[in-house]
């Protein structure tokens, strides 16, 4: 007599999150920042990908602003997409400047980034995500989401920026103020590596897909 047949079982959380490849843990605050062009703050670089040559394909910069306004200079031949992650709002320029308030996403094409504060009323740093591309080269964008439980993420994942809760992926767990670089941030622009398995707990959290 022939056993019942039986479906795939499904994978163990913590199995889906050892069995991606390994994830590089990076703790925002401890990574090596330099001072803004002007003005109170400084510029920490994450991850990014330079070509054979040096050449930019993709960097993802964190901006911390301390005093009312300050100044970044960004890569000429790049698009620069900018998301609020943390504290007071902040007005971006050039020009007519727009307000940039957490959990927004703007698009920003000039090199020359200003970030102001003229409301600020607290000494309390405002944290701003900078993407910036070559699109001849590269084509990431920031993605928000909330991930809970074990799942897997969509293709073409670079990185994960944690805002709130925990992300584990790659034999790694990062929380708030910590970022998972995948190995898909070195490949080559052209390959679309699969997503990872990930085991999040109430988390949220800024991706670098594409």
């Amino acid at each position: 007599m022939s056993s019942p047949a039986h479906g795939p079982e499904p994978m163990n959380p913590v199995s889906l999150a050892a069995s991606t490849a390994p994830a590089e843990l990076l703790q925002l605050r401890s990574l090596p920042r330099r001072g803004l062009a002007a003005g109170g703050g400084h510029v920490r670089e994450i991850c990014g990908r330079r070509g054979a040559n040096g050449e930019l394909h993709w960097t993802l910069q964190l901006v911390e602003l301390r005093g009312p306004a300050g100044i970044l200079h960004l890569a000429h031949e790049a698009t620069h997409v900018l998301a609020g992650i943390g504290g007071p709002q902040v007005e971006v320029g050039p020009g007519a400047s727009v307000g940039l308030r957490k959990e927004r996403v703007l698009r920003h094409t000039d090199p020359l980034l200003e970030l102001r504060r003229p409301r600020l009323r607290a000494a309390e740093l405002s944290r701003v995500l900078v993407l910036s591309t070559v699109t001849a080269r590269a084509r990431p964008a920031l993605v928000f989401a909330d991930l809970h439980g074990a799942s897997i993420l969509p293709d073409g994942v670079r990185a994960i920026v944690v805002r709130s809760g925990r992300v584990s992926t790659g034999g790694s767990t990062a929380a708030a103020m910590e970022a998972l670089v995948l190995p898909s941030a070195m490949t080559g622009d052209g390959v679309v590596a699969p997503g990872p398995g990930i085991v999040a707990d109430d988390a949220r959290v800024l991706m670098v897909v594409g």
